[in-house]
């Protein structure tokens, strides 16, 4: 039995699951609209500002980093595991989270 017990600001859906292997808790959010926008944002330009000194990379829904958190144990806004993301958004199986070419690096503890 699926029990809802709130939906966060972020947008997640926290539900209490009890079934025949005991009770949980489970985190749900749709990710399609966000893929779909990535994905036409990707195609838009190369993602600079007009004046070059920004550049959009990427956007991650919050339950993909609470997958992230779950299983692998870091948060994807925690500036002390930028080398984490920065490798995420650079593997071409999470390529789908990307708003612009190009590759990731970290300088100084900074996503450059």
């Amino acid at each position: 039995m699926k029990t809802h017990l709130f939906r966060s600001s972020a947008g997640i859906d926290h539900s209490m699951v009890e079934d025949e292997t005991g009770t949980r808790f489970a985190a749900t959010a749709p990710t399609d609209p966000v893929i779909e926008r990535n994905k036409a944002m990707r195609s838009h330009n190369d993602g600079y500002s007009a004046t070059r000194e920004l550049r959009r990379v990427a956007s991650i829904p919050y339950i993909i980093g609470l997958k992230w958190l779950n299983e692998e144990g870091w948060w994807f806004l925690d500036p002390d595991c930028s080398d984490k993301l920065a490798q995420k958004l650079n593997d071409p199986d999470w390529a789908h989270l990307r708003t612009a070419d190009g590759r990731v690096g970290v300088s100084n503890g900074v996503l450059r």
